[in-house]
């Protein structure tokens, strides 16, 4: 699935799960309290962390970034819950492993490097792995939950290959009409649909629980 995802995606990474717990096993502050579940000020931080790392930009922890760090998190704690009650399975580990050593492939010349990277944004090669298999079980959980269910016409692959027909010529210059290209419409169109009913999700369930932000503690 080619589309992106809300906020949870943004380019590459997905912000890392973290150590949400329970309220019985707080180590360090509260920020946000989602129904049974809180997440800590160091789980904010570390999603900053694997983000920058990711996007390779300088970690941002202003408030405007802790927000959008918190909201994340949120979103992932409900998509978590959802495939614990579903049973789903998470994204195979081979497939995270295959990730990450293409991102050392196309952004580190040698191990040396990559490691020098993790220690200056403060990570731990568990928390890149973490967040990495994170990023793919949700890409699965959003293909399993939902594009499973629609279907796409030829009406669709007709119109898509009409409005798009441009971008088409470039990927597929032999391409004469929307048969010659129907698998990559329809993966796109099904990911346009199932993203589109993957936010209704999301929003409806996030009302649906109570979210708590509390104030962060003077630095």
């Amino acid at each position: 699935m080619k589309a992106i995802v809300r906020s949870l995606i943004a380019g590459l990474i997905l912000g890392v799960p973290g150590s949400v717990n329970t309220f019985g096993e707080i180590v360090d502050g509260v920020s946000v309290v989602v129904g049974i579940r809180a997440i800590k000020q160091s789980d904010i931080d570390r999603d900053i962390r694997v983000v920058s790392f990711l996007n390779q930009t300088t970690p941002d922890f202003s408030a405007s970034s802790r927000k959008e760090a918190a909201s994340r998190l949120i979103d992932q704690l409900l998509i978590r819950q959802d495939i614990q009650s579903t049973g789903a399975s998470p994204a195979p580990i081979t497939d995270m492993e295959k990730l990450l050593m293409q991102i050392k492939k196309d952004r580190f010349a040698e191990d040396r490097l990559y490691r020098q990277a993790l220690q200056k944004y403060g990570l731990a090669e568990e928390d890149l792995k973490s967040a990495l298999l994170w990023q793919l079980t949700v890409l699965h959980f959003i293909d399993q939950r939902f594009a499973t269910s629609i279907s796409v016409s030829d009406q669709q692959t007709e119109e898509y290959f009409s409005s798009h027909r441009a971008a088409l010529a470039k990927s597929h210059p032999d391409a004469r009409s929307a048969s010659d290209v129907r698998p990559e419409i329809e993966a796109e169109i099904l990911g346009e649909q199932a993203n589109q009913q993957f936010e209704v999700w999301i929003d409806q369930t996030r009302k649906a629980t109570r979210i708590e932000f509390r104030e962060a503690p003077p630095q």
